[in-house]
């Protein structure tokens, strides 16, 4: 499941999806944007859930889905909140008019709202915002889902920064019934201005110990030799078919242990990301010194290549 909002795109094609969701990603709604304001991409695996497209507004989508493997249901609402004026007031009165009855209903996303002064790293906000705010999670009894391990989620990205809360994500209180280990977990954030946040449901279902190939292996020094010398390697069978059987539970398993001695790229961009989170955290509480505010613009561009190679991959 993938969520994205403030995409700027009137469209998004097939092409423009496959670079921006993960392969395993094969539905999708969206709602487009309007210039540089708005524009929402939900992505979602069908052999997991079904979708149904409830409502789509310029400022949200809604999709209601269903679980393939126990037919339980649930609604998730990706939110991008308008900043001012007429908009701003329709997206209000559309939150309040939501009626949520026993669903077990989700709402993330920029809502472009603060619920305190304490939201923001300045003086400053306005209490008329806040109040509006509370007022809507108040009455549609939404219950927050608090971020781990960060205080604000968005950044102006000047050297002495602006830093607000304006993501956020909430859930009916049925929601935290039946699926209390919901946790909102801040990511790096080496493009946007905003911190990406990942959303973990606890689930009891085992995790399948299969063997992941990784195509950028064929890339590594001596891959081709060692397949070469494994496949030409002697093995005990009665006839082709065990044979080749054989040859490949070898080659699984000697790859298996090859590539716990090469450079993970998954491992390599998590602890990029994890020192990127370090800087943008050590910002909340002061200024960036001009040397790290410099490593943080290398380090970006180099979790970027990064990407771009996991992703060609």
């Amino acid at each position: 499941m993938s969520t994205v909002s403030k995409r700027q795109r009137s469209s998004f094609d097939h092409s423009f999806i496959r670079k921006l969701a993960p392969k395993r990603l094969d539905k999708f709604a969206f709602s487009p944007s309007e210039g540089a304001s708005g524009g929402i991409l939900v992505g979602w695996n069908s052999s997991i859930f079904t979708g149904e497209v409830m409502h789509t507004k310029k400022f949200a989508i809604s999709v209601k889905f269903t679980s393939v493997h126990d037919n339980s249901i649930w609604i998730l609402t990706t939110v991008y909140g308008p900043c001012q004026g007429e908009e701003r007031d329709n997206f209000v009165n559309w939150m309040n008019d939501i009626r949520i009855g026993g669903a077990n209903w989700m709402f993330l996303g920029d809502f472009n709202f603060y619920r305190a002064l304490s939201d923001r790293n300045r003086e400053g906000g306005s209490m008329h915002d806040i109040f509006i705010f509370n007022e809507i999670i108040s009455n549609l009894g939404l219950l927050e889902i608090p971020l781990k391990g960060r205080k604000y989620t968005w950044s102006n990205m000047q050297e002495e920064p602006l830093l607000e809360q304006i993501d956020w994500c909430f859930t009916s209180s049925n929601w935290i019934s039946d699926f209390p280990n919901t946790l909102l977990l801040p990511m790096a954030k080496p493009i946007s201005d905003h911190i990406p946040c990942l959303v973990k449901i606890g689930t009891s279902i085992p995790k399948a110990q299969i063997f992941r190939f990784e195509n950028f292996w064929v890339d590594h020094h001596g891959f081709f030799e060692l397949v070469q010398s494994v496949w030409n390697a002697e093995v005990r069978a009665t006839n082709s078919a065990q044979k080749i059987t054989a040859k490949l539970k070898l080659l699984r398993r000697v790859l298996k242990r090859w590539s716990k001695q090469i450079s993970n790229l998954n491992k390599l961009i998590k602890e990029c990301d994890s020192i990127l989170a370090v800087l943008d955290k050590l910002e909340e509480q002061r200024p960036l010194f001009r040397q790290e505010g410099n490593f943080r613009k290398v380090l970006k561009s180099h979790i970027l290549k990064l990407l771009k190679y996991k992703k060609e991959y």
